[in-house]
């Protein structure tokens, strides 16, 4: 109901700029029912217009659908594309509006499942992608593999993660430092996500080079001698930075609103697992390569040199 009174309501006074679509999922079937003013199409066919400007994703695929069919535009202008598909999906995103090209213009999504409200979202133009009516579990289960693919295809975390293991030390110490790390980009991470603190992207990638120098750098000056507890102190202290460069990639995925801290769980379970794996790969193998000093100092240099590169880039560069 409250879906019909706002599309209702933007469609007979259309500078509200709002357009609907409704995702109902009944008997096993997905439902899609999109919905806007003649006047948006600029004479263009709705037929193909439509179905080409909705950017929804059903278990991460962009919904297409063959058995799609207009509703003609009534008296007031109002012009519907339906369609649907087999099937219960088991995450449905929107990555943008359908006219974002129109500042003014609001995409209303609404879900329905077996009838009743699952769950809404209005798109802007300046709207990132969100997750409507997921639940808590499916969250969790999504967010995990995104953690662990962020961090094993991050060149600048696994960077700063490789000058904190070069030095060695047993796998309880070093599991310290890697969970110190966590815990502190995870602090971070959500502050951003809740819109608590605004970090300057350009200004976050930046300290992030700069704090992969600094960690080899270290290396070099204490030649490795620092213990586990002082690599733990300064990992969670660059670790607060990582956090803000986590939570800018992070919102680029879609974050569920309402189960968002099921999905922070899940991202941060799939990056500490990703951490680990990293952990259980490299440490064995200093140990198998032997000659600690050398390992140190030329693993330190080659370290330095992509984080000063990183810095230049980011921060000279831009």
């Amino acid at each position: 109901m409250r879906w019909l009174l706002l599309v209702a309501a933007s469609l007979s006074a259309h500078d509200l700029g709002v357009t609907g679509v409704q995702l109902r999922i009944d008997a096993g079937r997905t439902y899609v029912h999109v919905q806007t003013h003649m006047m948006q199409l600029q004479g263009k066919d709705p037929a193909k217009e439509l179905p080409s400007r909705l950017r929804l994703r059903l278990d991460g695929e962009l919904f297409t659908a063959t058995n799609g069919k207009v509703v003609p535009a009534m008296e007031d202008g109002i012009v519907s594309w339906d369609a649907s598909r087999d099937g219960v999906p088991g995450s449905i995103m929107m990555d943008a509006p359908l006219f974002p090209e129109d500042e003014s213009d609001r995409t209303l999504v609404t879900l329905l499942r077996d009838g009743k409200p699952a769950g809404e979202a209005i798109l802007s133009a300046t709207s990132r992608p969100v997750s409507i009516g997921e639940s808590g579990s499916s969250a969790l289960r999504r967010f995990v593999p995104v953690g662990i693919e962020h961090i094993l295809f991050g060149a600048d975390h696994i960077a700063f993660l490789l000058a904190l293991l070069l030095p060695g030390g047993r796998w309880r110490s070093l599991l310290v430092v890697v969970t110190a790390f966590t815990v502190a980009h995870s602090i971070t991470l959500a502050l951003a996500v809740l819109g608590l603190v605004r970090p300057i992207p350009w200004l976050v990638e930046g300290v992030i080079a700069l704090s992969i120098v600094a960690a080899a750098g270290e290396n070099l000056l204490s030649k490795g001698e620092r213990g586990a507890g002082i690599r733990a102190m300064y990992a969670a202290g660059f670790g607060f930075v990582h956090g803000f460069g986590f939570a800018g990639a992070l919102a680029e995925v879609g974050l569920p609103e309402q189960v968002l801290g099921w999905a922070l769980a899940g991202f941060n379970t799939g990056v500490e697992i990703g951490q680990l794996g990293i952990v259980v790969a490299v440490v064995p193998l200093l140990h198998w390569i032997g000659r600690r000093e050398l390992v140190i100092r030329y693993g330190s240099f080659a370290i330095m040199a992509a984080g000063l590169y990183w810095t230049v880039t980011r921060l000279f560069l831009v």
